[in-house]
């Protein structure tokens, strides 16, 4: 029974890999919620590979109002579920060490120093504004893409066959469940003074409230 672990740094991977595939699952985690852990439940039971879960620092085309330090650490609560696993699964701050925006394809850089094969778990969203993406091309052609569906319609499914013709084939589509909970629905509704309960790990429930019922969107600290 492995356990989860927490790493710190960017390090070196040799002594922890236990298969020739890492799944990344990046997020701003900003904050997390229920979805984050349903999509990483589906995928351990999907994938056989160790599984990596990258809070983002400064992440492109996005301000966060919330620190790293903080986000990562309801990462880390959030993910506690999955503490008694079979599968490896690590947290990482990995992207606190690195200056300015770091994009994806840095991060599969990173991993496929360790790995064979490196997978990016996304939401279907990611396939809106795809060809925006640093080095998309180098990115589908150094990973696999791994969409979980956001729409009901699949039509970002179907606008990404379109932007990427040939590179599709890079994409892996996931049968997964449709879950209708963002974290920008959650930073409005305690905005609006309403109930979070059961969108967030109660865990992390009375911080999420704290830190942005006061937090306009958009905003730095």
């Amino acid at each position: 029974m492995r356990r989860m672990e927490i790493l710190y740094g960017l390090k070196e991977l040799n002594s922890l890999t236990k298969n020739d595939t890492a799944v990344v699952f990046g997020s701003s985690f900003n904050p997390p919620h229920v979805g984050h852990v349903v999509i990483l439940n589906y995928a351990l039971n999907y994938f056989d590979a160790d599984f990596y879960i990258v809070p983002t620092n400064v992440p492109p085309h996005k301000k966060l109002a919330v620190p790293f330090e903080k986000r990562f650490d309801w990462a880390v609560k959030t993910y506690k579920v999955f503490s008694d696993t079979n599968k490896a699964i690590f947290i990482t701050d990995m992207e606190r060490h690195i200056e300015g925006v770091n994009y994806a394809i840095h991060n599969v850089e990173y991993f496929l120093k360790y790995y064979k094969k490196v997978i990016l778990l996304v939401g279907e969203d990611a396939l809106g504004n795809i060809e925006r993406w640093y080095r998309y091309d180098e990115l589908l052609n150094k990973s696999t893409l791994a969409v979980y569906p956001r729409t009901r319609d699949g039509s970002l499914y179907k606008r990404g066959r379109e932007v990427l013709g040939k590179l599709y084939n890079r994409v892996l589509e996931l049968n997964f469940p449709i879950v209708e909970v963002s974290s920008s629905e959650i930073r409005r509704f305690v905005r609006e003074g309403k109930t979070i309960t059961g969108l967030v790990p109660k865990e992390i429930e009375d911080e999420v409230i704290g830190t942005y019922k006061y937090v306009e969107e958009g905003e730095r600290w």
